[in-house]
């Protein structure tokens, strides 16, 4: 039986009638006019056939959910933003309790902290906290879903500067797997606490509560496009300029092809060639931008180059075009603990062997804040690392997904056979394939220990033991 045919059986022997009754929001059936979008998330590789989808609107409503699939024994995922690279939020023959209608930020400017719910973008997050000048790390494409990103660690512009997205996560509000409302913090269910900063959580979070930090004032974006050939020389510039760079500045070279389109200001000549992109951002003074990034600008190699001074929540949805809802995405990230000339070597080849034009190979500098946090506080991998390479590769075609699933994954061999490392980023996990020791390296047990705990019939589903 297909997986469609199995969500109608299952759906057919369940009372969602009930459910349904017992919600202020909505149920949604494979029977239902809305099941085909309702279904989807915003990777358009992940292609599951959930038994129902309930739209909660408040606290009550994920309570209740949450005790519907309990009593009927039906695994469960969460949805909230809907970005679910891995395509966790949303699983085949379960239950999926989506979040996206719990949008809401409360911003305490005097205290610095923001309450969010849970099916806040990172568009509302950054709006509302940056009326009052303040700003907490977020992900780089803006209708990313705060919660998925913090619960899978988070990085992004501010994190050298001010750590992980879950480094900043003060408090949050769980629905259990048991059906209970548990609020932890680093004091209060500490073990909770810790799972929920980069481990998701057995449960479902109602609401989120973040530090934040003054950031009035526009930032800087700067990007030098050099052809691959001057790639080595480039990388090992910047090698030398992440041993002192400072907290202000994130810098993370990626390669991409150039891109097709006319529309696209780029010559003729360079169209569809491999290239190696200089791509910072600097959120100190705007001044000096300049004179920080000179070892990046004006390159005499460089064929296209431009520096911009904006709003940083222009900077924050400046990548949204490219990352567009419906396309096939697989992502997997490798910590490296040497950054040394094998590795770039390594970055340049695995690049030209993309079989997409649109999938690219980013580092993502592991400097400042991150590296003062004690690996023990948190789930999350590659704090002492040099860098993390992030390999992303997307794509339209469905009948292009085996090439390119299998040219993330030997890219990742390949990074790890260079290194000793353990874990991954869990938002560049890959996809369900993954499992716990894979993602979480030897914090998999405890981790394991603290689902037991709170989630001891097993609601709610994890990745591969």
């Amino acid at each position: 039986m297909d997986a469609n045919r199995r969500a109608r059986a299952l759906a057919a022997r369940l009372p969602l009638g009930t459910l349904s009754r017992r919600l202020g929001g909505t149920v949604v059936a494979p029977d239902d006019d809305a099941y085909a979008d309702a279904r989807r998330v915003w990777n358009g590789l992940v292609n599951e056939y959930p038994t129902a989808i309930a739209y909660c609107e408040s606290v009550t409503d994920v309570r209740e959910s949450v005790s519907f699939a309990r009593e009927h024994e039906i695994p469960t995922a969460v949805r909230s933003g809907g970005h679910s690279v891995s395509g966790a939020s949303v699983v085949s023959g379960g239950l999926v309790v989506d979040c996206s209608r719990m949008e809401w930020v409360r911003v305490d400017p005097d205290d610095r902290v923001a309450r969010v719910g849970p099916g806040a973008t990172w568009a509302t997050f950054d709006r509302a906290t940056q009326s009052f000048g303040l700003a907490t790390p977020g992900g780089v494409v803006s209708d990313t879903g705060v919660a998925g990103l913090t619960l899978g660690g988070g990085t992004g512009y501010l994190t050298p500067k001010h750590g992980f997205t879950a480094d900043n996560l003060r408090a949050v509000d769980v629905v259990t797997g048991r059906g209970e409302r548990v609020t932890a913090t680093a004091d209060r269910n500490p073990a909770l606490f810790w799972a929920a900063r980069g481990g998701g959580t057995p449960g479902v979070v109602t609401a989120f509560e973040f530090d934040l930090h003054p950031l009035d004032h526009d930032v800087c974006f700067f990007e030098s496009w050099l052809p691959a050939e001057s790639a080595a020389d480039a990388l090992r510039t910047y090698r030398r300029y992440q041993r002192d760079a400072p907290e202000e500045s994130c810098v993370s070279p990626y390669f991409a092809r150039v891109p097709e389109s006319e529309d696209v200001d780029f010559s003729a000549d360079r169209r569809g060639d491999l290239a190696l992109v200089l791509s910072g951002v600097y959120t100190g003074d705007p001044e000096r931008v300049r004179e920080e990034f000179e070892p990046f600008l004006d390159r005499e190699d460089a064929f296209a180059a431009s520096v911009e001074t904006m709003a940083y929540v222009d900077l924050q949805s400046a990548m949204d075009h490219d990352f567009p809802a419906g396309r096939r995405y697989y992502w997997k990230s490798v910590p490296l603990a040497d950054f040394d000339d094998e590795a770039i070597g390594a970055l340049r080849a695995s690049a030209a062997e993309a079989p997409s034009a649109l999938s690219t190979v980013v580092v993502w500098p592991m400097h400042g804040a991150i590296e003062r946090v004690p690996e023990s506080a948190t789930p999350l991998a590659g704090r002492d690392a040099d860098v993390v390479v992030n390999v992303e590769a997307a794509w339209d075609d469905p009948a292009a997904t085996p090439e390119n699933v299998e040219w993330v994954r030997e890219t990742c061999r390949r990074f790890r056979d260079l290194t000793p490392s353990h874990g991954t980023l869990p938002n560049f996990a890959g996809g369900r394939e993954a499992t716990a020791a894979d993602v979480y390296g030897r914090d998999a047990e405890r981790l394991r220990t603290v689902r037991e705990r709170y989630d001891p019939d097993g609601v709610f589903a994890y990745e591969r033991a």
